[in-house]
């Protein structure tokens, strides 16, 4: 993880994790519970950028169990209910916060980091980007009902029921990030987005996004996310074929092994 300043005055942070690939986040360290509190508390932060170190924005949520914890589908509803309510909530502070975030998407973002690059206020992906939700191809479905809102109606089914991924360029097509640029020039563009906010009353940039956010909200925005938390809860603590294999073969050969094995099963039709 690394911290740093767009300038001195302290108007902007860039957050990056170091996390490979396979070693995704959990809902009690990302997004850094104890520096997000630090920047809310700071009045001198304006505008805060969150990206990925190496070659992934993230790759989500931590899919294999700690040792000695249950897998998934063994576990009570009301625990994971507890556990994914709080991860819900932990996003949902971007959304609440009176300060713009801009998700600067240097690669890979998949499954809930597919969710919470969308919740960020302004999104601006490098071209190598990938975006997606291949979780759901191994059972397990999208924790934060973020897409539909992005999307529209017919491609948000086709992503969430296909678990397909979409490239950068793609994803602006559709709508779901503001702009691709070169690879080269991510965070060059983030800092020159995050210095025209830093130029607008402070006040001025609250209010305008909390009234947006107000007006999707009107629309259904929370209770769509809060109702889908019940039956995410329902499919993931459901037993199924796919979640079986899936876990078997991360059990013997480990998580690699398990995605290369779900990836082949699509190979032919992606």
């Amino acid at each position: 993880m690394r911290l740093g300043l767009i300038d001195q005055r302290k108007t902007a942070f860039m957050v990056e994790r170091t996390q490979g690939l396979i070693e995704a986040m959990s809902g009690s360290e990302f997004p850094f519970p104890e520096l997000r509190d630090a920047i809310e508390a700071d009045d001198e932060v304006r505008v805060v950028i969150l990206t990925g170190a190496g070659r992934a924005f993230s790759a989500g949520f931590n899919i294999a169990p700690q040792e000695g914890e249950p897998e998934l589908y063994e576990r009570s509803a009301d625990s994971w209910r507890s556990d994914l309510k709080q991860n819900i909530e932990t996003f949902l502070k971007i959304w609440h916060s009176g300060k713009p975030y801009i998700a600067a998407i240097n690669g890979y973002a998949l499954a809930g980091a597919c969710e919470l690059a969308q919740l960020c206020d302004i999104k601006i992906a490098s071209e190598q980007a990938v975006l997606g939700e291949p979780e759901i191809r191994f059972g397990t479905g999208p924790p934060v009902l973020v897409t539909p809102f992005s999307v529209g109606f017919a491609k948000a089914k086709e992503l969430l029921l296909t678990g397909e991924m979409i490239s950068a360029q793609e994803a602006e097509r559709l709508g779901m990030i503001n702009r691709v640029v070169a690879h080269d020039q991510l965070m060059k563009e983030c800092e020159r987005t995050a210095r025209k906010l830093i130029k607008i009353s402070r006040v001025g940039v609250k209010f305008n996004k909390a009234a947006i956010n107000r007006a999707y909200e009107n629309m259904g925005f929370l209770n769509s996310i809060y109702q889908n938390l019940d039956l995410v809860v329902m499919f993931d603590t459901t037993r199924t074929q796919e979640q079986e294999a899936f876990n078997q073969i991360r059990k013997e050969k480990g998580l690699r092994a398990a995605l290369d094995w779900r990836d082949a099963l699509f190979k032919e039709d992606d």
